[in-house]
This record gives structure tokens, sequence and C-alpha cells, in this order.
């Protein structure tokens, strides 16, 4: 019965433990990447930007196939004809007749027609035209490289933020600890007479203020969490973090101080060759187009060889006529080809000032590389120092706290001796922060990620 009653307990034990486990997971830094990529809407919408340019490239190669227009109508109406000149513009409808036509003064006429108009050779207006929906392509796919990049270094950033509390948070509790301890050390040295009272009061006093601070680093830890899900689609109530490592980094290789062909220089030299593409296509309007035209149409008219008109509707059907007819047509748009001119200067100017554009993005690329890649240097050394500092100052307070036990220094210098920790070690975890902001900004100028998710798998 014993046996059963542990067996029974240690299978609850397992299950409690297996909940817990599935309630809260650790989320590793590549894992935030991941999410953000797969549920920021502002990649879906590059995405769908992607695609709305392929669409449009299809629909330039369709242009390539014969335009085909088919009319079918069953009219009825008068047909007495007019003499003199007309435009045949769209709207215009033609009447023909013939004042020897004797019966009713309507017939009913039916029509059918397809007709055909093949541009075959447009001086390479459709091959360019192609050519700049292909650039429009890559220039899609380099803008959501970029944005990708882009949330990528902000979830990074965010990531850290949220590590950099939680070391916050953690300080608070060690800080709360401590003082806890030098709280119920002096009651025990007062209520053995070796002490004053007072000194209770003053530890007491310290011990709130800390619990206040710890407080506010756990507010501060949660809204890091909640802003995380801006971006990360996950439930910060029931994810974990892992903050050992965000205070040790490893060694860091150097970074290349050229930012030659990073996404979102991509983006600019893209828009280069799409305007490129775009000049040479408008200079083909100078041209015009040759085609292939040809047509069948079928008519019907109440009108009878012999002239006698019949009224009724379905009459519309007799009479039938079919017709072909095929040829070589020669359009030649003299308006668009001389402001075609003009428009091309305007897009050489865009593309000038793209061209200038992507100087500044890659001066501003490189120079911000090599900036961050001395301060790195230095930050570097900053948390070697620091880590120095805390762990003497961690040594010097495990002394002093001893002498106070021991009644050879007073409460007021062992409290400044924990301040002093206190302080070294808010130093060591802000060089940190400042160290990890700017791996991420190398990181983002560099558009390599590989360090920072290495450092929090």
């Amino acid at each position: 019965m014993i046996k059963q009653k542990l067996y029974l307990t240690a299978v609850f034990m397992l299950l409690v433990n297996l909940k817990s486990f599935s309630q809260e997971r650790r989320l590793s830094l590549s894992e935030a990447w991941e999410a953000a990529f797969s549920g920021y809407p502002g990649l879906s919408e590059k995405q769908a930007l992607i695609r709305e340019s392929e669409y449009q490239k299809r629909e330039l190669q369709n242009d390539f196939l014969p335009n085909l227009q088919l009319q079918v109508q069953n009219s009825y109406g008068t047909f007495a004809g007019s003499t003199g000149a007309f435009f045949p513009l769209p709207g215009t409808f033609n009447v023909s007749g013939n004042p020897a036509i004797s019966g009713a003064s309507a017939a009913a006429n039916t029509f059918g027609s397809v007709l055909m108009d093949w541009h075959v050779f447009e001086f390479g207006r459709q091959r360019k035209a192609i050519q700049a929906a292909q650039a429009n392509i890559q220039k899609a796919e380099s803008t959501f490289d970029a944005t990708k990049l882009s949330v990528q270094a902000k979830v990074s950033r965010l990531y850290s933020d949220i590590l950099y509390t939680g070391s916050k948070l953690q300080w608070a509790k060690d800080n709360a600890e401590r003082v806890k301890e030098i709280v119920e050390l002096s009651k025990t040295l007062a209520e053995a007479g070796l002490k004053p009272g007072a000194d209770t009061l003053l530890a007491a006093s310290s011990y709130l203020q800390t619990l206040g601070e710890l407080d506010d680093w756990k507010g501060q830890l949660e809204a890091s969490k909640v802003r995380l899900t801006e971006l990360v689609p996950v439930d910060e109530k029931n994810v974990g973090f892992s903050f050992s490592n965000y205070l040790s980094a490893t060694p860091l290789s150097p970074a290349d101080t050229s930012a030659t062909g990073h996404p979102y220089l991509n983006v600019i030299s893209d828009q280069l060759e799409n305007d490129k593409i775009r000049t040479e296509v408008v200079a083909r309007k100078l041209f015009p187009s040759v085609s292939i035209l040809g047509g069948l149409s079928s008519r019907g008219s109440g009108i009878g060889s012999d002239g006698v008109v019949n009224s009724g509707w379905s009459s519309g059907f007799n009479n039938q006529n079919s017709n072909y007819l095929i040829g070589l047509g020669l359009t030649w748009n003299i308006s668009s080809a001389f402001n075609s001119i003009t428009e091309r200067n305007r897009i050489k100017q865009q593309q000038a000032a793209t061209q200038s554009r992507f100087e500044a993005q890659s001066l501003q690329l490189n120079t911000g590389l090599q900036s961050v890649n001395s301060r790195l240097t230095e930050s570097k050394k900053r948390v070697e120092k620091t880590n120095g500092a805390v762990d003497k100052a961690r040594k010097a307070y495990e002394l002093y706290l001893s002498r106070y036990q021991n009644g050879l220094i007073n409460l007021t210098e062992l409290l400044q001796i924990q301040l002093l920790l206190q302080q070294s070690e808010k130093v060591n975890i802000e060089a940190y922060q400042q160290f990890w902001d700017q791996v991420i900004a190398r990181s983002e100028l560099s558009g390599d990620f590989s360090y920072l998710s290495n450092q929090f798998k």
C-alpha cells in the first residue's frame, strides 16, 4: 500500500512538472527572429508586393499575344442614308441606305465580327518592358530582404532590452537578499546587546528601499516582454528567457568594414537598374508599331436584294453576307514620340538622384561600421574591467560583513560597502548593455547576425 502511494505521488509530480514545462518555454533569439519573420504584417506586405510584381510581368508577357475583339449585335432602326464626310471616332454609328428601297421605314439588322490586332514588331518595346517588370520583381525582393533585416535588428534590440531588465531584476533581488541578511544580523547583534537597536531600524530602512527597486524592475521586465509581442507573436506570460549569457560574451571576431552587397544598398542599386531600363523603354516610344490585322464579319438585314424591306424583327437574320479582311498596319503616335524625349530626360534625373542616394547610403553604412567596430573594441575592454571590479567588490563586502559580525565596524560602514558593491554591479550591467547595443548595430550594418545567434541560443 505504501509503495502504491509513493508511485502515485511520483506520477502526480511528474505530471505537474510536465504541465509547468508546457506552459513556459525558453525563447531563444533565433526563435524570436523566425517567429517575427512568419507573423509580422510588415513582411507579409512586402511578400504581397513581390507577388504583385510577378503578376505585372505576366500581364506584360500576355501582350505578346494577339489582341482579339468579338462583337455580336442585333439591332432595329431606320436606314435612311446621308451624304458627306465624317471622322469615324468612337461613339459614331454608320447608316447606309438607298432611295430606291421600298416598304417599311425601318428594318432589323444583325452583325457579328472578330478582329485581330497582333503587334509583331515594336522595335524592342515589349522586350524592354518585360525587363523592366523583372527589375521591379528584383527590387521588391530586395525591399523584402531589407525589411527583414530591419525587423531582425529591431527584434534583437527588444530581446536585448528584456535581458537587460531581467539582469537588473536579478541585481535587485541580490541586493535585497544582502540587505535582508544585514537586517537579520543586526537584529541578532542588537538582541545580544552587542549593537544598538537603531542599527536594526537603519538596516530595515535600506531593505525597504531595495524592495521598492525590486518592484520597479519587475514592472520594467513585464513591459519589455509586452513590447516584444509587437513583432513576435508569443504569449509574454508563458515564455521564458535565459539571462545568464547577457553578462558574458564569447570572443568577438573583427567584422568587415565594407558594406558591399548590403540589403539596404541592394534596394537602391535595383532602383538604379530599374531607372536605366525605364529610360530604354521610353526611348523606344520614338518608333512605330507594326501589326498584323485580320477580321471576319457576318451581316444580315431585313432589306432584301430586290430593295423590299421586311420590318419583322427576325428578318435581321436574312440576307446574310460574310467577309474577311487581312493586312498589315503601322501605328505611330507622333505626340508620344515627341513627349518621350522629355520623359527620358526626367527619368535620367531620377536616376542621377538615385545614384547620389546610393553613394550616400554606402558612405553612411561604411563609416557607421568603422565607428561601431572602434567602439566595440573599447566596450569589450570596459566590460572586462567592470567584471574585475565586481569580483573585488564582492570579496571586500564579504570581509566587511565578517568584520561587522565580529563588532569591528559599525553598520554605516557595512551599508556603504554594500552600496559600493551594488553600484559596481549596476555599472557592470550597463556596460554590457552598451556592448550589446553596439553588437546589434554592427550586425545590422554588416548584415550578419551570426554572433548574436550563437550567443543567445
